[in-house]
Formats: C-alpha cells, structure tokens, sequence
C-alpha cells in the first residue's frame, strides 16, 4: 500500500527509467534541445521526483556516459590478461563487442557527450578515464620488461590500440567481425617489440 509521498522515493526502477528515456531524448533532440520539462514528462514524473535522482538533465546525461564507460572498462579489464596479442585482441574484441551490443548508448556516446555543453560537466568522467588508462599500462609493463612491447604514454598507447576502433564505431561501424581481426593485427603490430 502507498503511504503519502511514496510516489516520490528515490527507486532503481525509475532512475533506469529516466535514464533509458532521456538517451532518447537526447538521441533524437540533442542535449541542449530537450528541456527538463520534456524528460519529466515522458517519464510521467514530477519534477520532485525527478530531483530525488538526479540535479540536473548533465547529471543523467553524465550518468548515461559514466555508466557506459565503466561497463566497457570493465569488459576490457576482464579481457586483459595472457600473452600481449592475446590481451590486445581481447581488449577491442570486448570495446567493439560493447558497441556492437549497444548501438543506441554507442551513438550516445559520440554524438551527445561531445557537445560543448557537456564539456563543462565531464571532468570526473575525464579521471575515470585517465585511471583505466593507467591500468592498461600497469597491464603491459611485463611485456615493456620483456622487451616484448614498446614503452608507450598513455596518449600514445590508447591512440594505437583503441584509436581505430574508436573511430569505427563513431562513424557507425559496419562489418565488427572483420574490425576485430584488423584492429586486433594493426594494435599488435604498433605495440610489439621491434
């Protein structure tokens, strides 16, 4: 039974909801175009209830994009492991699989958080960012040791190995079985020891 107010608490349901709901809103809209009022509406909400998940629409467009950052993270940081081509295929095997499974969050990702707009509200994503690259380096010091693999920056090393698939999935993808091969091959042969 709903006590007064209950339709107002904070639930993972309806936080999933505004944030599946204004991935299409601003999918179809842009970030600047769809207004609070929009979202609240298409999610049958209050504002109240709105503000007991999020500050602002940023902050659920900072969700949607830290959210899909962590997931592919977290499938690229499952992936690495074994020799150096084995963990290079494994980790844009797991950033195209990622894309692949998930074109709307994909397009997301591309055409909304590189808005000058959110520009402004990105840096904690920007920190993420910075420590999963340093756990890919972290990753490849044994094989740098070895002599196995060059020793890269981070700029350089990510620029290498995701840059191309990065671009890949950005201008839409296309035929992801063979970006795996290609890419995997291209990422080993810049990093490998000469």
């Amino acid at each position: 039974m709903r006590t007064l107010g209950s339709q107002n608490r904070a639930t993972p349901e309806k936080r999933n909801r505004i944030l599946q709901t204004a991935l299409e809103l601003f999918l179809t809209s842009g970030l600047s175009g769809t207004t609070l009022d929009q979202l609240c509406s298409a999610c049958e909400i209050s504002r109240s209830s709105f503000y007991h998940h999020f500050v602002s629409k940023e902050a659920v467009a900072v969700a949607l994009y830290s959210e899909a950052i962590e997931a592919i993270h977290r499938g690229i940081r499952a992936a690495l492991g074994g020799d150096l081509r084995a963990g290079l295929e494994g980790m844009l095997a797991s950033y195209l699989d990622w894309f692949e499974a998930h074109p709307r969050q994909g397009a997301f990702v591309w055409r909304v958080m590189s808005s000058e707009l959110m520009a402004v509200h990105i840096a904690s994503v920007a920190e993420q960012q910075r420590l999963f690259h340093q756990e890919v380096i972290e990753w490849l010091q044994p094989f740098v040791a070895r002599g196995e693999a060059r020793r890269l920056s981070p700029p350089v090393l990510v620029a290498l190995v995701i840059g191309p698939a990065r671009d890949f999935v950005r201008s839409g993808g296309g035929d992801f079985e063979l970006a795996r091969v290609e890419f995997a091959r291209a990422a080993y042969e810049a990093v490998r020891g000469r």
